[in-house]
């Protein structure tokens, strides 16, 4: 028996397709690309024949006529997820969808109820759950390295909303803007980092988030002198998730300023972001600090254990780690593990095999946890988080295998 690669086409040709997902795709056993979907002709034109991309389309119409397709990437703004995921899923097509899942919650829902009956399977792009020095945070947790988790506090910024023209990467400038300016695609800077931590958390701890308590800031349009239309979401955020088990995860981010890492001691070289968080737990403690996720370095990971303090007189020690994978021409390091990893994953859940990618309903329950935030902001109070759908079918019905005899 033969294992046949699986049709895949993408949907959009922006940073993320460009930057992650084509390049994971291409070095992929499992996949083959067959068609991109994108509306400025130039940028499809460039992009398809830089990838060897067979089939072209301008409109999701055009793109769904392509055949023998069986899955899709979903990478375009958040705005454009849920009408372009029903029409694949309408379509028979298996879906990963970049992060948002959705806008908000109801779209978030049509999409599931849409997949329910159709019999497809949608993942969502939370590639930190493959990212290397997270997942080795994830072993550390199963091991019981720290005890019962009870407290996350993570730092994501930046300062190029200070002067965009020097601090943003030319290639990534389009990326910033957009979401600084679009009133369509339903948030700011909370709705971009917040989803990645509270999946983590909840993969972590089998926790789900049940409160948020947020406070926001508009600091371009408020203290920087921009223009409405050019600030029209929050660029800073202070977030406090709580969840079933009493953990507690205190996210701040944006693109404002940013704090001083507490392991590499830089970020990244012009100051284009810091990240960095910690745990604490009845037993010990943990500090991971990130690298940007197109660098060639894993992060590093420090462990404080009570026992062990108590016994050898001792204090944090470097946790060790395998080295990174490099590759030339193509995302390395940790961009490389992520997307590399979440492309095979999402093989194996195609194929019925047991998989870690982030599911539809994971991707719901972040978005439940935005609006809640946001919510939070308005009313300067917790706000419920609204509880999850029944899940999706199991494996065996999702898909059948993808073979030839």
């Amino acid at each position: 028996m033969s294992q046949q690669r699986i049709r895949i086409g993408i949907v959009g040709a922006g940073i993320a397709a460009v930057s992650a997902h084509l390049p994971a795709l291409a070095q992929s056993e499992d996949f083959e690309i067959v068609a991109l979907c994108e509306r400025n002709s130039e940028r499809l034109a460039a992009v398809a024949r830089q990838w060897g991309i067979p089939h072209t389309a301008e409109s999701i119409e055009e793109f769904l006529r392509v055949p023998d397709l069986h899955a899709v990437i979903i990478a375009t703004p958040p705005e454009s997820h849920a009408p372009l995921a029903l029409a694949c899923i309408e379509a028979g097509l298996h879906l990963l969808v970049e992060k948002p899942l959705a806008a908000d919650v109801p779209q978030c829902e049509a999409i599931l109820d849409a997949a329910r009956r159709q019999g497809v399977a949608v993942a969502v792009n939370h590639e930190k759950r493959f990212h290397p020095t997270l997942q080795r945070i994830a072993a550390l947790l199963r091991e019981g390295a720290i005890g019962d988790p009870w407290y996350c506090g993570v730092h994501w910024a930046s300062t190029v909303k200070l002067a965009p023209d020097s601090f943003i990467p030319p290639e990534f400038d389009e990326g910033y803007r957009w979401r600084w300016q679009s009133r369509a695609i339903g948030g700011g800077i909370v709705q971009d980092h917040l989803p990645h931590y509270v999946d983590l958390l909840s993969q972590w701890t089998r926790a789900v988030p049940v409160g948020a308590y947020a406070h926001l800031w508009n600091l371009g349009r408020d203290r920087l002198g921009w223009e409405t239309a050019k600030s029209v979401w929050e660029d800073m955020g202070l977030v406090l998730i709580r969840f079933s088990t009493g953990l507690v995860l205190r996210l701040e981010t944006g693109v404002v300023g940013r704090s001083l890492s507490p392991l590499w001691s830089q970020g990244s070289g012009i100051g284009e972001w810091t990240e960095y968080g910690y745990l604490l737990g009845t037993e010990g403690q943990i500090v991971f600090d990130l690298l940007p996720w197109d660098s060639s370095e894993n992060g590093r990971i420090a462990l404080w254990q009570l026992e062990r303090a108590k016994r050898e007189k001792t204090g944090w020690a470097l946790v060790e780690q395998a080295e990174p994978s490099r590759r030339h021409g193509s995302p390395s390091g940790a961009a490389h593990a992520m997307f590399g990893g979440q492309i095979r994953d999402f093989a194996r859940l195609l194929r019925g095999e047991p998989a870690v990618i982030a599911t539809g309903q994971d991707g719901r329950m972040t978005i439940a946890a935005v609006e809640a935030a946001y919510q939070s902001a308005v009313s300067r109070r917790e706000c419920p988080i609204s509880g999850e759908l029944a899940q999706l079918p199991g494996k065996s019905t999702i898909l059948e295998p993808i073979v030839e005899m």
